[in-house]
């Protein structure tokens, strides 16, 4: 799905490279009031192969006209790491002279292979201390993304976790402004992401690599067909056997759920703070019956948001259009309105 855009390259672009599909936002007035010029959610085709993500990327852009002299990236997956660690209180300028000393404490890769960043969060508990957001990526990782965005003649600008851009997106839609404690959900395609936050700071991270891949799998096996005829049943499409395609579907939410409810539980019995609010993104929530399963079994009503809430939006897209996908869009859109 595309729209386009003509003319100016000069925008904000955020490009979300998932195992599923490459997702494309592209924003103006990203500072002060966002304004979406035009997107673009296209699917992977890997014909039984591995995907040429390069290609994948080169024709994304293509198909909304748009040469963008740099892009906001996200990464997520097994060679991302998120730890919230408690240092005594020290500057910026010491934290970022310490911080490779004390990453090597939680960080379970080698040092030297890795990027770092870090964010101080706030006061602890204890006196003359100190919350601080660690992050590392491989730098394997990041090498291979930049090298595709290299080869098309692109610099990345940045590159964010994934949870947190979308939770920038979260935050910039002014969803669940009432409520000190949000959780996020992000249930894509090979994982599922969650993000506790306590008054608009991250305070909480977790990658469960499980998603919808999984129920096209198990669909496909139960079933006997392809994963892609599977997808088309997860979704609602074609003639099938709704209660076995469901019974699939359960059976993948059910262990998700237990992993949320463990790190529920953790959250709110290591910070003593109580889950007001639950949020989902990503494709998943377009699947039915989804929302309404996982909502029930935790106990708590589970609300799509939408990203583009209160957005402008060129008179060129259609707002019937962009319904249909903005959940999917969560990420893409977080990364373009940090701005070009």
């Amino acid at each position: 799905m595309a729209k386009r855009l003509s003319g100016k390259d000069n925008r904000a672009v955020g490009i979300d490279i998932g195992s599923y599909s490459v997702k494309a936002a592209v924003m103006d007035g990203f500072r002060e009031e966002p304004f979406l010029e035009a997107y673009n959610i296209r699917k992977i085709s890997s014909g039984g192969e591995k995907p040429d993500i390069a290609k994948e990327v080169k024709v994304t852009l293509e198909e909304i006209d748009i040469k963008p002299n740099s892009v906001n990236l996200s990464v997520f997956g097994p060679e991302v790491i998120v730890r919230f660690i408690t240092l005594p209180k020290m500057t910026k300028e010491q934290l970022d002279a310490a911080l490779i000393f004390e990453a090597e404490k939680y960080i379970p890769f080698n040092i030297r292979e890795v990027v770092l960043d870090s964010i101080v969060l706030g006061d602890a508990q204890d006196q003359g201390q100190m919350k601080v957001l660690l992050a590392a990526v491989k730098k394997g990782y990041i090498e291979s993304l930049s090298g595709i965005f290299s080869d098309l003649g692109i610099q990345v600008n940045f590159v964010d976790v994934t949870a947190f851009a979308g939770f920038n997106a979260f935050m910039a839609s002014s969803q669940g402004s009432s409520e000190k404690v949000v959780a996020l959900l992000e249930i894509g395609h090979s994982q599922t992401t969650l993000l506790i936050s306590i008054d608009g700071t991250p305070f909480f991270v977790r990658q469960i690599h499980m998603g919808g891949r999984d129920i096209d799998l198990l669909v496909a096996k139960t079933l006997s067909v392809t994963a892609e005829k599977a997808s088309e049943y997860k979704k609602g499409e074609g003639d099938f056997d709704r209660e076995i395609v469901n019974t699939c579907v359960r059976k993948v939410l059910d262990g998700i759920i237990r992993e949320l409810q463990l790190s529920f539980g953790y959250f709110e019995g290591t910070c003593n703070r109580h889950i007001q609010g639950i949020y989902c993104s990503g494709g998943m929530t377009y699947t039915p019956g989804v929302l309404e399963y996982l909502s029930e079994k935790i106990g708590s009503d589970i609300k799509k948001w939408n990203p583009l809430r209160g957005m402008k939006i060129s008179d060129n897209l259609s707002r019937q259009d962009l319904d249909s996908v903005s959940s999917s869009l969560a990420v893409s859109v977080g990364l373009a309105i940090r701005g070009g």
